[in-house]
Parts: structure tokens; C-alpha cells; sequence
């Protein structure tokens, strides 16, 4: 018995190896991976844009995206080579395999149905990845939140713009101008836009309410943009850029803010100057930039 489920394990194990190298392994099923992570975004973006649908405590439905595709209990299938297949596990977050009803052919995803009747709920912007769906053949999204401008790179899509059977993106609160490839003259076209700004993609408008219009790059961008520099751009409102202006630890050189300076307080420095994202904080000498004089300063006050 013991070597029946050694050989068993074994097997599991081998299994489990099988995917080509850009393809991801779920549940004993290849997937390509550009393929999870567009929809990993798309749940994301929905999950960061906190938009307020009116939930009712204790309503299962409500929310963005949907909570109860995560229900063991919900229907929204995905068909995997002619097979189907219900991925719900019920742990409190939405999965890419629980997104609306999908199909795979050859662990490429061809189709997405999240659009009216299916209750989806997503919001936030379209990724701007969205063409990395290079096999994707149905794109359906209408009836949702999704929000800001619509990225051109979804024109690069291998589907007919044309029919609303295979992409549908219509009545979701984006913003003009459209890509070339939507035809906003089709008698189904519209969105509800009444919050969209006049600024131009790529960029958001400022926080007080004066019409000015601030590159979007800045939020989150790791310096702190509240009005206050000569830059005259207040981007306080935008939850990703409240990080970039809080302040800093009582202890300096603190960079966790576990009031202790230590070889952890080095790593993150050494680790945000490989990755180019550095905040104010990092800057321990302030002359504008996190570099091997900072970490410096704060191996001298660790030695002190």
C-alpha cells in the first residue's frame, strides 16, 4: 500500500510538471501565463477602484468584481478544451479561473463573457496589457463599471470590433476619445461618462476641482503630489498616491517603520535603487536622490 502511494505521489508530481515554460500550472491544467495575468489585472483594477455599488450587508452579490464567482456554489463555468470545469474555492478572493464563463483551447484563453446576465461587476480601467489576449476571439465586457480611457492596444485584438456577439464593451463608464477600432456609431453604443474629465489619456484631473489636468504617472510614482510644490498639482485624492505622502518615521533611516534601524532598512534601499522607485524617505542625506550615499548613512547610524 505504502508503494502504491508512493508511485501515486510520484505521478501527481510529474503531472504537475508538464507545462511548456510559459505556461502556468493550476489545478493539474496548463495555462499561458500573459493569459492569467491580463485577468489577474482586470481583478485587480476592480478590487483598487473601491467603487461604491450600495451593498447591503450580508448581500453575497455585491461588489467589484462580483464576490460570488469565488462561491463553490456559483455557475459561472470555464470550458477547458471541450471539457467544463467550476474553479470557485470560496477563499475570499476573486481568481483569474473564477472570472464570468471562460474558454481555453491548447491552455490559450479564446473567450471571456462578462457582460450583461453575467453579472461580473468589474471596474477600474481596462488594462492597457489587454492585447496580450493574442488568441482571444470573444471579448464580452458590456454592462460593467470599467472606467477612464480605453487603451488603443485594444484594437490589436483578433476579433470582429464589428459584431457584438464576439466583442461588446458598450454601457460601462468609459471615457472619450475612443480608439479607432470601437464604432461609437452603432446604434447600441453608449456609455455612462457623466464623471469622465476633459483631460486627455494619460492623464487625470487634478483634486481641486479647478478643470487643470495632472499626468497620470504621478500617482503612485513615489513622491508626494498634494499642491503644495512648485508643481501646483494635487493629486491627494487618488488612494495610490497617499502612500507617497506620508511621512516619514520618527527614526531616521527607519524605512519599515518598525522603530529599528537594521540590515532591513539597507535592503530596501538597495532594492527600490535596482527598481528605480525610491520615496522621499530613502533619500537619507536629501539631495534629491536614493543612491549608494544614502545606504552609506545609514550603515553610519546603524555603526553609531
Amino acid at each position: 500500500m505504502k508503494r502504491y502511494l508512493l508511485a501515486l505521489l510520484s505521478l501527481c508530481f510529474l503531472w504537475s510538471q508538464n507545462c511548456d515554460d510559459d505556461h502556468i500550472e493550476i489545478n493539474n491544467l496548463c495555462f499561458f501565463e500573459e493569459d492569467i495575468n491580463v485577468l489577474q489585472q482586470v481583478i485587480d483594477n476592480s478590487y483598487q477602484s473601491n467603487i461604491d455599488l450600495g451593498c447591503e450587508e450580508g448581500n453575497d452579490y455585491c461588489g467589484s468584481p462580483n464576490p460570488y464567482m469565488d462561491n463553490p456554489e456559483s455557475w459561472f463555468w470555464k470550458t477547458i478544451d471541450g471539457v467544463s470545469y467550476y474553479f470557485a474555492n470560496g477563499n475570499g478572493i476573486v481568481e483569474p479561473l473564477e472570472l464570468g464563463i471562460q474558454e481555453w483551447v491548447d491552455g490559450r484563453l479564446k473567450g471571456i463573457m462578462c457582460g450583461a446576465y453575467i453579472y461580473c461587476q468589474l471596474s477600474g480601467p481596462i488594462p492597457e496589457e489587454i492585447n496580450y489576449l493574442t488568441e482571444i476571439e470573444t471579448f464580452r465586457v458590456e454592462g460593467n463599471y470599467f472606467s477612464g480611457f480605453i487603451p488603443e492596444s485594444i484594437c490589436d485584438l483578433d476579433v470582429n470590433y464589428d459584431n457584438s456577439l464576439e466583442f461588446d464593451i458598450t454601457w460601462n463608464r468609459l471615457c472619450p476619445p475612443y480608439p479607432d477600432c470601437i464604432d461609437t456609431d452603432d446604434q447600441y453604443w453608449g456609455q455612462f461618462d457623466e464623471e469622465c474629465s476633459d483631460c486627455n489619456a494619460g492623464y487625470l484631473p487634478d483634486c481641486n476641482g479647478d478643470g487643470d489636468c495632472c499626468p497620470e504617472s504621478w500617482v503612485g510614482d513615489g513622491w508626494c503630489d498634494n499642491g503644495e510644490l512648485g508643481t501646483a498639482c494635487n493629486l491627494i485624492c487618488y488612494e495610490q498616491e497617499l502612500a507617497d505622502c506620508e511621512e516619514c518615521s520618527n527614526f531616521q533611516g527607519d524605512l519599515n517603520s518598525d522603530n529599528e534601524i537594521n540590515i532591513q532598512d539597507i535592503i530596501i534601499v538597495i532594492n527600490c535603487i535596482l527598481d528605480n522607485n525610491c520615496e522621499d524617505c530613502s533619500d537619507m542625506n536629501n539631495d534629491g536622490i536614493s543612491n549608494i550615499l544614502d545606504i552609506i548613512e545609514i550603515i553610519n547610524i546603524i555603526l553609531n
